[in-house]
């Protein structure tokens, strides 16, 4: 309320932007809307013109023809003027440039007013181009206009009353467009021409009000013209600490010259500038709101409503869309731009599957077209109060003073190539897929949402200094100065390369690649050699039992065969078969309740090597099964597959997070998720016909995993052992100071140490936990909550559901049952590449945005795989979306919980408790991983396509707590994350309190 009364205390800002509005965005609004009333008058004047002219009428075709050249001509001349806009703004200022801008409009109105009088069309084509060209430069030139003379508490607001005068003009030309108005026959050159009074308002008011203070000081450095204006703008004579601000920003650019567009894309300290705008301009008109207006005489009618009301209704289509904006005006200072964005783009996605399905049924059930108008108004509400409005604003803030005029270039050049773009293909979209043409535009929504989600920095409240900042520490990799862990034992080697990175204007990459040279390669390696005999077995096995099912049957059937002279029932060798699978995950828990001990016992090198034991007997067994006719050798196989999967898996999640430096702890950590990944792949690899998935091969198929196993035995020796372990289970720090060195390289690696050295203290005197300790023990309670939801939800979020209807989908989409194999590779393949991403984005975003994000993607895919399930046979479209919703799945949970999980039970357990939490981990894995094979099938019988509902469920509450509870553990020291924890496990209680009551709290070591 405050902001609103300080800006009904300043009229001059009012006026300007009523005087900038009128003759700019709102020509825009009005001149794509006072197109539609007249558009059978002109065309029948084409024809009786090109009647008259040669004596023969034109065909329809040729008339629709010209019709949409004259359409056409709009954008064409947007696009022309958005390219001309940058160079006015510099050359002539904000100011001038609108005014000079009026001209192009004034030559429109007389071309398309005297066009019928003139007897030529060819007039009104020219007209529209040059109201196009005024539409262009107006677009870009008016927020910039704006957004620079306004203070920063107002900016956002200021500069959306772009979109409110566009909305506004789209009103209006739907008003002025009534018969009773100017919408009859004999009047619509009148209605062409109307434009001219905008711009003559326009032409006689904003000369009286400032130019841009930013464009005076810092384009002109004119710094009395730059106070004048802004004492004018403000209505107070108190400018310092905004005169401040854009000193600061003079200072930054100083020396440098406006840049072209082509500079910034070869500027790498703009590159996630310019992907925001150039993502958020494409998707303004990509997102479908301009075609909704296409379908709304269509569903209006079907509602019920006579054809001589429609204009009216569609009126209220335009209305809805100048209220929402008003309301963004009212709304966006206090929500900020990204919550806006994120909000509108998730609405409309989900307006536009309502859409769709309720036109699909417009004939079949009554109340449906009342729905349809009802989408119609949700959608332009959520398109208006979101990213109508925020779009325009943003290159106004990411930009500096130098490269705006250029952004807004780029970004009016995208938009009106897209409106172009849209313009010619919906036509064609609408007769391929009729009710469902919205497809396109929903996976727009949605990905920009996500793009929205996972990469846009909020702009509310900051100076374009701050925003800068901002980007610049997406642009470049930076070191931070005021880390966790203050004090001389800095890490210096990486820490001098960094600064010199960021000093030196380094992209990230190159960067990161820098620092990674300071580390040994053996610390790269090291996750290789652990994967290939550790998360590689358990995913080799789970996919590698597949490709062999109907053979090991046809084996079954064949040794009881002769064994006792009958062939056992059809219900038997399903017994066996199920045993054969579910006896895997037995072993599993097994080898998962044996981590504990012996990770403590032998160390983890050690448990790493004995679990190559049972992987060598598996193999032995299954290979020599056949040979000596017993499928009992199979079952033991797999049971001690089984055994080595759950050892081996839990021991590489603790081994390879304990051997990582903190900043590339979640990377190191997340690649036992890319061996789980790369082992399925194999498995599907390894099965298909062409390798060893023939008859004749499956017992060589199934003695696969000895391979990994010998591979692993033969590498790992050469590394040393978890320094963590080393140091604060063995106590022997000089062989942890060698690891650390052998692992990490040469250099000062005293800080990491420090901090072990920390965490030793704070457990000095306690022995290794156990399972039973873990459960009681109140000081690890939230961990262990957490730990159990995120490591529930692996299986209980439905991915092994999805494989499961898999098939039958590529079978509904037309793939080849003989193909189907392939395809699966490349579900395996999205899983890899999925987890690979992960790594990257893990220490850039943090572990617990990509957990609560990638799940609630993965309930978005659940409910609409369950919707697309369901109208399978409807429509021949349908099982390609089932196909990528698949793969979309499949893709959120590799880069989400398929892959934190891994680095989340390192991070959030210390020492004493870690072997014990691994143990936990793996029998909950195990266990829900049994009870799920056994209760998924009468899931699947009970609910059919609908069992997807359960696990959406599931998956809605783990992004829930994740985003409301659990903390974050990026960049943060094993003790920090500790702290964190206590505020949780200790709520209420004071802090002196928590460390008398935790065993393992946080004490500050002293050292010399």
């Amino acid at each position: 309320m405050n902001k609103l009364q300080r800006l009904l205390q300043n009229k001059i800002l009012i006026l300007t932007i009523c005087a900038a509005g009128i003759g700019g965005t709102f020509q825009y609004g009005y001149n794509i809307s006072i197109i539609n009333a007249p558009a059978s008058y002109i065309q029948t004047f084409m024809n009786t013109t090109w009647l008259e002219r040669t004596g023969a009428p034109l065909e329809s075709n040729v008339i629709l023809l010209l019709w949409s050249f004259t359409v056409s001509a709009y954008p064409l001349g947007g696009l022309t003027g958005a390219v001309v806009a940058g160079p006015m703004a510099i050359m002539l200022g904000r100011k001038m440039s609108l005014l000079l801008n009026n001209v192009f409009v004034i030559i429109a109105a007389a071309l398309s007013g005297f066009s019928r009088m003139a007897k030529s069309f060819e007039m009104i084509m020219l007209g529209r181009f040059f109201t196009g060209m005024n539409a262009g430069v107006s677009m870009n030139i008016q927020p910039m206009y704006l957004a620079e003379s306004a203070p920063k508490k107002l900016r956002g607001a200021v500069a959306l009353t772009s979109a409110s005068f566009t909305a506004l003009g789209l009103v209006l030309g739907q008003v002025v467009g009534l018969r009773e108005l100017l919408g009859r026959e004999e009047s619509w050159p009148f209605l062409l021409a109307s434009n001219v009074v905008p711009a003559l308002i326009q032409l006689t008011a904003l000369p009286w009000f400032p130019e841009s203070p930013r464009y005076l000081l810092i384009d002109r450095g004119d710094k009395e013209s730059c106070i004048s204006a802004l004492q004018k703008l403000r209505g107070t004579s108190d400018l310092s600490a905004e005169l401040e601000e854009m000193l600061a920003e003079q200072a930054a650019v100083k020396g440098q010259r406006a840049k072209n567009p082509w500079e910034l894309f070869q500027n790498p300290s703009l590159r996630w500038q310019l992907v925001s705008i150039v993502v958020l301009s494409s998707a303004m008109q990509l997102c479908g709101n301009d075609s909704m207006y296409s379908y709304a005489a269509y569903v209006f009618q079907e509602a019920g409503i006579p054809q001589d009301k429609i204009p009216y209704v569609v009126i209220g289509t335009g209305s809805c869309e100048l209220i929402t904006s008003v309301t963004c005006n009212m709304i966006i200072d206090y929500a900020g731009r990204r919550p806006l964005l994120l909000g509108g783009y998730i609405f409309m996605a989900g307006w536009a599957i309502v859409f769709m399905v309720a036109l699909s049924q417009q004939t079949q059930i009554s109340w449906m077209p009342y729905l349809s108008m009802a989408c119609i108004f949700a959608y332009i509400l959520s398109f208006g109060i979101g990213p109508a409005g925020v779009t325009g604003v943003l290159p106004t803030e990411v930009f500096d003073q130098m490269s705006r005029p250029a952004a807004y270039m780029i970004c009016g050049s995208l938009l009106w190539f897209n409106l172009f773009l849209v313009g010619t293909a919906f036509p064609f979209i609408v007769k391929s897929l009729a009710h469902f043409c919205y497809i396109p535009f929903l996976v727009v929504c949605v990905c920009t949402a996500l793009y929205v989600g996972f990469f846009l920095p909020e702009t509310k409240g900051k100076s374009f200094l701050e925003i800068s900042e901002e980007f610049k520490k997406r642009n470049f990799k930076t070191k931070a100065h005021a880390g966790f862990y203050k004090g001389p034992e800095e890490i210096k080697t990486t820490t001098l390369v960094l600064h010199l990175c960021s000093a030196n204007a380094v992209p990230a990459l190159f960067a990161a690649f820098i620092s990674c040279q300071k580390m040994s390669y053996n610390l790269f390696l090291l996750p290789f050699v652990l994967g290939i005999g550790g998360g590689f077995q358990y995913g080799l096995q789970v996919s590698i039992i597949n490709s062999p099912a109907e053979y090991i049957k046809s084996f079954i059937r064949e040794t009881w065969l002769k064994r006792y002279g009958s062939s056992p029932s059809e219900d038997m060798i399903t017994l066996m078969w199920s045993f054969i699978v579910s006896i895997y995950s037995i072993g599993g828990l097994l080898g998962s309740s044996s981590t504990g001990y012996l990770a403590v016992r032998f160390g983890r090198k050690k448990s790493m090597l004995l679990a190559n034991i049972p992987a060598l007997l598996s193999a032995a067994l299954m290979a020599l099964s056949r040979l000596c006719g017993s499928f009992e050798m199979i079952i033991a196989g797999r049971f001690s597959a089984g055994l080595c999967a759950g050892l081996s898996l839990n021991i590489h999640l603790m081994y390879s997070g304990e051997c990582a430096p903190r900043k590339l702890r979640g990377l190191i950590a997340i690649t036992a998720s890319t061996a789980v990944a790369f082992g399925k792949f194999v498995g599907f690899a390894l099965g298909l016909r062409e390798v060893l998935g023939a008859e004749a091969l499956w017992p060589v198929l199934l003695a696969a995993n000895a391979v990994p196993a010998l591979i692993q035995l033969l590498t790992l020796p050469f590394f040393p052992d978890s320094p963590r372990y080393l140091l604060i289970d063995k106590k022997d720090k000089e062989a942890c100071i060698k690891a650390v060195e052998q692992l990490w390289g040469d250099g000062d690696h005293m800080a990491e140490i420090n901090d072990m050295i920390s965490e030793e203290e704070a457990i000095r005197g306690e022995k290794a936990k156990g399972l039973c300790d873990l459960l009681r023990d109140r000081a690890v309670r939230w961990q262990l909550i957490t730990l159990f939801l995120v490591a529930s939800c692996s299986h209980f979020n439905g991915g092994i559901v999805v494989y499961f209807y898999a098939y039958n989908i590529f079978i509904k989409a037309g793939i080849p049952p003989d193909q189907i194999h392939y395809v699966s590779l490349g579900l395996g393949t999205t899983e890899i590449l999925s987890t690979a991403l992960c790594g990257i984005l893990i220490e850039r975003a943090g572990r617990k945005t990509l957990l609560w994000k990638n799940y609630t993607v993965m309930t978005l895919a659940l409910g609409l795989l369950t919707v697309t399930l369901f109208l399978q046979d409807s429509f021949f479209w349908v099982p390609y979306c089932s196909v990528a919703l698949v793969f979309i799945f499949i893709l959120s949970f590799g880069v989400g919980p398929g892959g934190v999980l891994c680095s989340l039970i390192t991070e959030i357990f210390i020492q004493s408790y870690r072997a014990a939490a691994v143990v936990f981990n793996g029998l909950v894995s195990w266990i829900q991983l049994f009870i799920l094979g056994l209760v998924f099938p009468f899931i699947v019988e009970g609910l059919g396509n609908f069992c997807f509902l359960i696990f959406l469920t599931y998956c809605l509450t783990v992004a829930v707590f994740v985003f409301l509870v659990m903390p974050e553990p990026k960049g943060k020291t094993m003790l920090q994350i500790l702290e964190e924890f206590n505020r949780l496990n200790y709520r209420g209680k004071k802090r002196q309190t928590v460390l008398q009551q935790s065993n393992c709290s946080v004490m500050t070591v002293t050292r010399l």
